[in-house]
């Protein structure tokens, strides 16, 4: 049996500290925590999704992908100490968990139970 393939969306709002470093600063810092994902949770992939222009309370998305949700809750504890997500450059205003398909095993070609 295959493990199901999870997505979580962190919705984030920015601070004005975040907003006052230079692009290079936040850049080293968003990196810094890419390869802090990549080289200690291989299970996790992290991508970060700025959505200040086109949303006026959420500035920013950091989409994850795993099929292994405690190493997926390793990494979110690793970046909450990291600059990243502490504090005072974002808030975390929501953590939405989904499974692609509703759910549905990979390759099941059911219907899933809403449908």
């Amino acid at each position: 049996m295959t493990s199901r393939p999870y997505t979580v969306f962190m919705l984030l709002k920015a601070t004005a500290a975040w907003l006052a470093l230079s692009a290079d600063q936040r850049t080293a810092i968003y990196d810094g925590a890419l390869l802090k994902v990549f080289n200690r949770f291989p299970e996790v992939r992290l991508r970060f999704f700025d959505a200040s222009a086109f949303h006026g309370r959420c500035s920013d998305v950091l989409v994850w992908e795993t099929s292994d949700m405690p190493e997926y809750r390793n990494a979110v504890d690793a970046l909450r100490c990291d600059d990243l997500l502490a504090q005072p450059y974002f808030d975390v205003l929501d953590v939405i968990p989904s499974m692609a398909d509703g759910g549905r095993e990979p390759g099941s070609s059911a219907l899933p139970a809403w449908a």
